[in-house]
């Protein structure tokens, strides 16, 4: 007997570079795209398939919201259910974060994680979280020794058993990347084999657990579109998630409390759990939950990113009145600083754009601060005559990677006027796709001038859908 499917998560290295095989079997190796979160918040995502706004999890403790006294995370803190939720399996985790109360699986928490899982060899699925000593710093040797480790557990297994890492990437020397994308994901599926440069969201790992372990997939988890992974796909409909349900704590009021108790462990949690969600919510433009997340942060420490985080979320909502609050607040916290000027202009580019021009011509895009507002201040430079300013500050929040879809597509908007198509397509990436209809208009334009015919259709395809009598749509569908 063997586990049909092991687990393991690290928040640091567990392999030198991007062996291609590990305890003899082909390793397939997948960059995994996710801004910075806590280990806890690693394996709840992965478990979950959702990221961390949807399940709630984020610290391996958390703040309780009655006693606003700090405790572990426990199951009932995670709001959607989990792979093994319900699965019927014998499933065994060590470590595993947000699982104490929960009847569908197993938890011991313990330090030689490969002992005590060998001892599992009769579970279907076996998970196992390696949290990595923060005073002990990483060395090539250290990784070395931990792969050894690891292989040795690992040749325990039959190559019937599919295995899934999770673990901080390295280069071929042993040390720690400093790369965009600072995870990675390696699979040991029999008969598989497969390449990629391409990062995948964490998220879609959740949905390889499901199709791996042959638990049906819940609607609202993504599932890989790995070649390697065709022949696990499940052709039943996918049911709903068992017993989803909203976050009812007031962590806004918990906030204060804890702030008002001066309960230092407390707010260094909070703040650790706030710095995540809301940098989640950036990524993924969930623009209600930042501002939310931010409203939490300035109360927590104040600094501008959180003012700045909050100005842009209202902003993309729409909330004129919420913002023009926010707003003054900042101009009292921060006069003098170029966030608080951008957001003003926020308030002044369409009635006053002479005063918004005034505001903005002396900022000089390389001294921002505040990357995230950098595509903010490119877009209202563009609408006030500061072109080439606006355009320096698009290109400078794309290299950063703080740029947002309305970033994009003003920049694009601007290439497309002037006539430079293939610099509008460049701009735009993924954006109009989908989404927005005037972006997936602008997008229709720039292929329909570049003669990318296929391209323009699929576009059109999905306008037509929207704007059934869309003139340019229907002519390129002819």
């Amino acid at each position: 007997m063997a586990p049909r499917l092991v687990i393991i998560v690290s928040d640091g290295p567990l392999l030198v570079g991007k062996p291609e095989q590990l305890a003899g079997r082909s390793a397939i190796h997948i960059p995994v795209a996710t801004p910075p979160m806590p280990l806890a918040a690693i394996a709840s995502t992965i478990a979950t398939g959702v990221n961390p706004t949807v399940h709630g999890i984020v610290t391996a403790a958390t703040v309780d919201g009655e006693t606003k006294q700090v405790r572990n995370t426990v199951a009932s803190d995670r709001k959607f259910q989990a792979f093994w939720t319900k699965s019927g399996l014998n499933i065994a985790l060590i470590n595993w974060p947000a699982t104490e109360g929960d009847s569908d699986v197993s938890n011991v928490d313990c330090d030689e994680a490969f002992e005590k899982a060998k001892k599992f060899q009769c579970s279907d699925i076996v998970g196992i979280v390696l949290q990595t000593n923060i005073q002990d710093k990483s060395t090539p040797e250290k990784v070395r020794l931990q792969q050894e480790e690891l292989e040795e557990y690992l040749s325990s297994l039959t190559s019937e058993t599919h295995i899934l890492l999770v673990y901080r990437r390295t280069d071929e020397e042993g040390n720690i990347l400093k790369a965009i994308n600072t995870l990675v994901t390696t699979l040991l599926v029999e008969g598989s084999d497969y390449e990629s440069s391409s990062a995948t969201f964490i998220e879609v790992i959740g949905g390889a657990i499901y199709l791996l372990a042959g638990i049906p997939c819940p609607v609202g988890v993504k599932l890989p579109k790995w070649p390697f992974m065709e022949r696990f796909s499940q052709n039943e409909t996918r049911s709903f998630p068992i017993n989803p349900s909203k976050d009812e704590a007031d962590w806004f009021q918990i906030c204060k409390d804890v702030i008002a108790s001066e309960n230092k462990q407390g707010i260094a949690v909070l703040t650790q759990r706030f710095v995540t969600l809301m940098s989640v919510s950036f990524r993924k433009r969930k623009w209600k939950e930042l501002a939310f997340s931010s409203e939490c942060l300035i109360q927590l420490r104040g600094n501008p990113l959180e003012w700045w985080q909050q100005i842009l979320a209202l902003h993309q909502l729409g909330n004129q009145e919420s913002l023009g609050n926010a707003i003054e607040k900042l101009e009292e916290q921060f006069p003098k600083k170029f966030i608080t000027l951008i957001a003003r202009s926020l308030l002044l580019y369409e009635a006053k754009p002479d005063e918004a021009f005034e505001l903005l011509k002396d900022i000089d895009p390389t001294k921002m601060a505040v990357f995230h507002a950098l595509g903010t201040l490119g877009r209202m430079c563009l609408r006030v005559g500061l072109e080439e300013k606006g355009v320096e500050a698009i290109e400078l929040a794309i290299k950063r990677l703080t740029v947002i879809p309305a970033d994009r597509a003003q920049l694009a908007n601007y290439f497309a006027k002037r006539d430079e198509f293939e610099k509008a397509l460049m701009t735009l990436g993924r954006v109009g796709i989908g989404g927005e209809i005037s972006w997936q208009e602008l997008r229709l334009c720039t292929l329909v001038a570049l003669q990318l015919t296929d391209q323009a259709k699929q576009v059109a395809s999905n306008i037509i859908k929207i704007k059934p009598t869309h003139a340019e749509a229907i002519k390129v569908l002819g």
